[in-house]
């Protein structure tokens, strides 16, 4: 009972986390716009506008968390994509492609607010002991949410059709925009006073680069980020992890075709994958503060190792099997570098501008993320399972990498 208790026990981080997950138009996305009149092609564009938006505010919108504090930018990132979720319902009803436009516009803004922040907004108020744990619980809660809209869809959409499915999101979003504004407020940020870290890992053989770092310019301290050799391999795993989930989101489904599974299946197996994930939490709980260079490389390696068996098997048990797992051994590695990168920020003595910095950090990651995707679009012309392998190699070698410069 203590167990399941701990399991469910939401604080208001854990409940925005929750209620975000709960979108309900999420299975017919690309039907939402469709209906209203928006080609195909036009809604890849309004994608990419919301991933323009949202690296060209990274750095902007991170100076400004910085100024406001981490609770005011995410009660604000709240509040914008509440406006978008309206804007999305108002867009479908009067089939207006420029209210798509805006719509997208005002998301990309909302998640400038978020990028970076709730990493930091974590690290800052449950500290570096417990980062790691409450990322994967409210990760958890918002899986929990994405299952139950999954399930609840079905009805929603039968009875109340596609209107119903948007006026559903829009009350979620209302609920998460709610507990936005009850956040545990972050410390004050006062050079000086900071407690000492309890992470060990050292990211310099040279202790005086860093206490250097500490007494220049702040903007010379942000972007020194940037310039350190862990920050480049930090953005290459992050760029990869992306890769890796883009092939989850969009491939399974071929894979399950490939292998004479029906696409039909696909939804289990999303619900299946989802419920799997969810064991982030306890793995972590179980393995506490041992959870380290040697267990994100066991893991990481695993998925590498994964990607790689999956794009040539053809075992219908082995490939469901594996579809299951991969996105839990994705998952574990990637919140230990996502950890890290507060760790190098905070070694670089830049904690005082976290936001910024991992905003800054996060852009190495889309503009890496871009050249691996032209990569993976070269690889397709000679089949997808090539893609599976390639970003297989990457998972292995980017690990090794980093292992190695420990």
């Amino acid at each position: 009972m203590k167990k399941l208790n701990r399991i469910i026990k939401m604080d208001s981080y854990d409940a925005v986390s929750f209620f975000n997950g709960l979108v309900f138009f999420a299975p017919v996305s690309l039907l939402v716009r469709t209906q209203a009149g928006v080609s195909q092609s036009m809604f890849f564009l309004l994608q990419a506008l919301l991933s323009v938006i949202t690296f060209l505010g990274e750095i902007p919108t991170g100076f400004l968390t910085d100024r406001i504090g981490y609770k005011r930018s995410l009660v604000l990132s709240q509040g914008l994509l509440l406006l978008a979720r309206f804007l999305l319902f108002v867009s479908f009803i009067c089939k207006s492609p420029v209210l798509f436009s805006v719509e997208a516009i005002v998301e990309g803004l909302s998640y400038c607010f978020v990028s970076g922040t709730d990493s930091a907004y974590v690290y800052e108020v449950y500290g570096t002991k417990n980062y790691l744990s409450k990322m994967t619980h409210a990760s958890n809660c918002g899986t929990a949410g994405f299952l139950i809209s999954t399930v609840v869809y079905v009805v929603i959409y039968h009875v109340f059709n596609i209107e119903g499915l948007l006026l559903s999101t829009i009350a979620t979003s209302m609920a998460a925009a709610f507990f936005s504004f009850k956040l545990k407020k972050e410390p004050s940020k006062v050079i000086g006073q900071k407690e000492p870290q309890n992470k060990t890992t050292s990211y310099t053989e040279n202790d005086q680069d860093n206490k250097n770092m500490e007494n220049c310019h702040p903007l010379k301290r942000l972007f020194s980020t940037m310039k350190h050799p862990k920050a480049l391999l930090f953005a290459v795993e992050l760029s990869v992890f992306q890769v890796s989930w883009l092939l989850i989101n969009f491939f399974y489904v071929e894979k399950l075709e490939t292998c004479g599974i029906s696409v039909e299946w696909m939804s289990a197996v999303i619900l299946g994958y989802s419920a799997v994930e969810m064991l982030a939490e306890p793995i972590i709980r179980k393995i506490g503060n041992a959870f380290s260079n040697t267990w994100a490389f066991v893991f990481e390696v695993a998925s590498g190792i994964g990607f790689l068996l999956f794009g040539f098997i053809s075992h219908k048990i082995l490939v469901v099997a594996l579809m299951l797992i991969l996105p839990l051994l994705l998952k574990l590695p990637e919140y230990f570098v996502m950890e890290q990168e507060n760790v190098l920020v905070d070694m670089l003595g830049a904690d005082t501008q976290r936001a910024a910095a991992l905003s800054l950090l996060n852009m190495g990651v889309s503009i890496i993320e871009i050249f691996a995707l032209f990569a993976s679009a070269a690889l397709t012309a000679v089949g997808i399972s090539w893609c599976f392998f390639g970003v297989g190699i990457l998972l292995i070698i980017a690990m090794l990498c980093l292992t190695a410069t420990n």
